[in-house]
């Protein structure tokens, strides 16, 4: 988490359909910590990603044990730092 950690700005803020929004640097990984905590299998795999000044967009594949799920992120960067985060994620059902 050292390595998330350096990445995020303090008020950086996450967002996607679980969490909702989360704000702070230390809640954030507090969340992304609970996500990742019980998984014993994680594969992210980045299909395409796009570029414009300070946003980036990364379509991606996710597999957390037997789940999969498909998604695009859409960083904002300020100064080097993640300002926010914001997943859209398309969500199993049942």
């Amino acid at each position: 988490m050292a390595g998330v950690a350096a990445l995020l700005a303090d008020d950086f803020a996450l967002e996607d359909p679980v969490v909702k929004r989360i704000e702070g640097k230390q809640p954030a990984l507090a969340a992304i910590g609970a996500i990742f905590a019980g998984c014993r299998a994680l594969s992210f795999q980045a299909k395409r990603v796009y570029a414009d000044g300070d946003t980036c967009f990364i379509e991606f594949t996710l597999d957390l044990d037997a789940v999969r799920l498909q998604g695009v992120d859409i960083v904002e960067w300020r100064d080097g730092k993640m300002h926010e985060l914001r997943a859209y994620l398309d969500i199993p059902k049942g």
